[in-house]
């Protein structure tokens, strides 16, 4: 008949499912909203941070070009004119370190030829500045100390051309650049810098926004005397996450074989599962000071132990474990059992090949939360060299430029966004097969 391939529609339909999806958008735009904000901020420099209207998009930095001349002075070697690019580099840098730039770049003429050209990018000043130009108070002789410093960590790079140098154009000044302005009336007052400058110009340079990725990275390659880099404290929590997740898995699985294969009482099976599934009705605030003491009597406080131990066993592992175990085939287990395999072969070559999925449930389960674990790393771990990146993010807010804070906190995401990405499909499989038969 015709009418059967007419469909009943309920009033109101569509326009539930349009909401449905307003709704559903609003709440994952809520979710990324502080992700966006985060990544952008990581890309500005303080002041578009505080700026008021809040600048969404980072601006891009600009890399400041410097011609000093020093015809009708006296010939010095290469040394005297590295000395004096430095100081024509960080000295006004500093003065105005607040501003949007890029990279330093000066080129020495004398006689309208090249003598050389020195360059200092943005991430290294913003790492080293606190070294070389501790303040705005500058002397000549403070150049002196630290141009061995600048050299021996490259913090800026220096070209000699000497007498082999190529002409040089006379370039203009681009007079409509506030950084410009900046820069050149340092020149025009000070009497550090020899060289008299002849032009200043900017350009746009687009990569320097990722400055402050970059000098993250600086400074967890550099040895500080401060205290530990940031890479020490990703170590720190990768170990602590690792581990957790091996004994997870280790203690787990096992705990769930010996429920589910050697206990052969049904009753006793349900009141272990009730007893790990009561633990998740603790809270874990309540059991912080028990953690604490517990720790204390083992001399694990101030250890990277400390924080592994409390995330050894969890309940709702062993639960999950045993609700896909109890789905295995029996038969297999029974053929097993006939040609004399141990409970240790028939986990390793049986149950073992076929609880992947289940495996790569447990392992994202425990990732997520001892990955972002902040309460329970900041009590027990009470010094730096054993602090995660969690506890290290809170502390260096009050010590660490905003923009670095929040490129290190995209960086701690990424292995978050790693194990979704390359688990995906076994998480999706191994939720469907958690469930205990009823």
């Amino acid at each position: 008949m015709s009418n059967n391939n007419n469909h009943i529609k309920e009033k109101g339909h569509r326009t539930m499912k349009l909401i449905a999806y307003l709704i559903t958008l609003f709440f994952i735009l809520a979710a990324l909203f502080p992700l966006f904000w985060m990544i952008s901020s990581s890309m500005k420099n303080e002041l578009s941070i505080t700026a008021n209207p809040p600048k969404w998009l980072p601006s891009i930095p600009q890399t400041i070009q410097v011609t000093l001349d020093y015809t009708d002075q006296a010939t010095e070697d290469a040394d005297f004119y590295e000395k004096d690019a430095m100081k024509a580099i960080w000295f006004p840098w500093k003065m105005n370190s607040r501003d949007l730039i890029g990279a330093v770049v000066i080129e020495g003429v004398k006689d309208g030829r090249l003598l050389y050209r020195a360059k200092t990018a943005g991430y290294s000043f913003r790492y080293a500045h606190k070294f070389i130009v501790p303040s705005s108070l500058f002397s000549g002789d403070g150049m002196d100390n630290k141009l061995s410093d600048i050299r021996k960590q490259k913090y800026s790079t220096f070209k000699w051309y000497g007498d082999a140098g190529i002409s040089n154009e006379k370039a203009t000044t681009n007079s409509d650049s506030e950084v410009v302005h900046h820069f050149q009336e340092f020149y025009q007052t000070t009497e550090f810098v020899k060289g008299k400058s002849l032009s200043l110009a900017t350009s746009r340079n687009f990569w320097s926004i990722f400055d402050s990725y970059r000098t993250v990275i600086l400074m967890g390659q550099a040895q500080s005397s401060n205290g530990p880099s940031y890479l020490h404290y990703f170590y720190n929590s990768a170990f602590v996450t690792l581990t957790s997740i091996l004994l997870q898995l280790v203690i787990g699985s096992l705990a769930a074989y010996a429920i589910s294969f050697t206990i052969r009482s049904k009753k006793l099976q349900l009141w272990l599962t009730m007893f790990f599934l009561a633990t998740l009705a603790v809270p874990d605030i309540v059991l912080l000071v028990p953690l604490y003491l517990t720790m204390n009597q083992l001399h694990l406080v101030n250890s990277l132990w400390g924080i592994i131990l409390p995330h050894t066993a969890w309940g709702i592992v062993i639960f999950l474990f045993k609700g896909f175990f109890d789905q295995l085939p029996r038969e297999l287990m029974q053929a097993a059992e006939v040609d004399g395999a141990s409970d240790i072969r028939k986990f390793a070559q049986i149950v073992l090949p076929m609880s992947i999925p289940i495996f790569t449930v447990v392992t994202v389960m425990t990732f997520l939360p001892v990955w972002n674990e902040f309460l329970w790393p900041l009590v027990i771990a009470t010094g730096q060299d054993n602090w995660t990146i969690t506890v290290a993010l809170n502390s260096l807010q009050s010590t660490t430029p905003a923009n670095i804070v929040m490129a290190v906190g995209v960086l701690s995401m990424i292995p978050l966004l790693i194990v979704f990405a390359t688990c995906q499909k076994y998480i999706e499989k191994g939720a469907s097969f958690t469930g205990v038969k009823g």
